[in-house]
């Protein structure tokens, strides 16, 4: 499962800093199968500024896929930071 969170942070990263609102980004993991999508909600600026975007998360695993929601902000080196809505 750790590779699995590998391939979904690399393309959450991805997705939250390029994709447009509504896009998914998707991924594979070839070694186990998993899979998963990113799609960006909606994009807003926090109260200190930040951009930061809402976004819906799906992983698959032996065919059973479970979404999750979260909101991600973007911080001062580039990185996007997962924050409680």
């Amino acid at each position: 499962l750790a590779d699995g969170r590998a391939h979904a942070s690399r393309t959450t990263q991805s997705s939250l800093e390029s994709a447009p609102t509504g896009k998914p980004s998707r991924w594979v993991n070839p070694d186990s199968g998993h899979s998963g999508s990113v799609t960006p909600t909606r994009t807003f600026k926090s109260s200190s500024g930040e951009d930061c975007r809402e976004f819906e998360q799906t992983v698959t695993i032996d065919g059973r896929t479970e979404v999750a929601y979260g909101t991600a902000c973007r911080q001062p080196d580039g990185t996007w930071k997962i924050v409680d809505a």
